[in-house]
């Protein structure tokens, strides 16, 4: 703009504060609601999908028949990440895919023949907070596992490439739930593809021994040890396999057979940063203990910042038949990441020196 004498007038940039409330999402800072958004286009164009705003806030994604087109709103899913505030941006790009993903997959699978669908089945282990944020129940297409991750039935991709799907209920009925029997006889279908996924898998593994570039996180449970010690040492096993952290399912039978040298008679810490990798270590005492907690937190949290898919980067005690976890990992106010180590009482007796 020109004032009469010519001369151009000063103008003033606007500034916009990141952590401001959102427009559309006002429950969210702004930089997290362009988060949510973002990812949200970035899903539904890998997917094949035109994309323009619609006037209320929702997402208009056309495929390739216009006639097809559906309209995705993010207002519940924005409201569930506002209730945690402090989860890392990996784990809310994450969920955002998860949702966006499942809401397109919805239609897909009820045209699925029967015989298609039992082939494609399978369990995963999804995080709690995934689940929560997806479209739909899983009371049925869900079942407990370690508390912060459920063994939730899946679609494999028809051609294998691409994510898979997770399943809820409503997907299920279509395919023969109407009785507990009909939903057990599709979970029994889920686990056994599953295992023999993990039964032809190639692996490989390695040890944190091995490594280097892992820092120890913000309030880990104790001083580390001296290089190599016993409770330090984490096996680390990867594979193309898109289910290998399901492994956990079946624990005690793979175990034997990908580590024959690691001692689980005192049980074992395991994590699964993200669906094709499992760490482990065994069991140690005191000093020991603790190292291995901070060398597994360490390479958990590394992972799984590092990941298009992440999982958990919290600890589980597999011992005596069971799994549950006995670790979290926090922010505090100023991003910093805080380790919560909470052990029953035979891992307590283990940190404290005991047998």
């Amino acid at each position: 703009m020109f004032s009469r004498a010519g001369r151009k007038r000063p103008t003033t940039r606007r500034v916009v504060d990141p952590e401001a409330p959102d427009t559309m999402f006002p429950h969210l800072a702004r930089w997290r609601a362009d988060l949510v958004r973002e990812e949200a286009m970035r899903t539904l164009h890998a997917e094949g999908f035109d994309t323009s705003w619609t006037a209320d806030g929702g997402i208009r994604a056309t495929p390739a028949d216009p006639r097809l087109h559906r309209v995705i709103r993010l207002d519940g899913l924005a409201h569930r990440i506002a209730s945690a505030p402090y989860i890392p941006s990996p784990d809310v790009t994450a969920l955002v895919r998860d949702f966006v993903t499942a809401l397109l997959a919805e239609a897909d699978v009820d045209g699925v023949t029967e015989a298609e669908f039992l082939r494609r089945l399978r369990v995963r282990l999804v995080p709690q907070s995934t689940l929560d944020a997806a479209p739909g129940t899983v009371a049925d297409a869900a079942r407990d596992f370690t508390g912060d991750l459920r063994a939730s039935l899946a679609l494999e991709p028809a051609d294998g490439a691409g994510p898979a799907t997770t399943l809820n209920d409503l997907a299920l009925a279509a395919h023969g739930t109407a009785t507990a029997g009909q939903l057990d006889d599709l979970h029994r279908v889920a686990h056994r593809n599953t295992w023999q996924d993990l039964d032809d898998a190639t692996i490989e593994v390695a040890t944190v021994d091995e490594m280097a570039g892992f820092a120890e996180p913000t309030g880990s449970a104790g001083s580390a040890g001296a290089a190599g010690s016993t409770g330090a040492r984490l096996h680390v096993i990867e594979s193309d396999c898109r289910n290998l952290a399901s492994a956990l399912l079946f624990l005690d039978d793979l175990l034997p057979r990908w580590l024959p040298d690691v001692d689980a008679s005192a049980g074992v810490i395991v994590a699964v940063p993200h669906p094709r990798m499992l760490l482990v270590s065994e069991v140690a005492t005191g000093q020991e203990l603790i190292d291995g907690i901070n060398t597994m937190t360490t390479v958990a949290l590394t992972e799984l910042m590092s990941t298009p898919e992440p999982l958990t980067a919290r600890l589980h005690l597999a011992y005596d038949g069971h799994v549950h976890a006995f670790t979290d990992v926090t922010m505090d106010e100023e991003g910093q990441q805080i380790l919560q180590v909470e052990p029953d009482n035979y891992l307590l007796s283990r940190l404290e020196g005991g047998n």
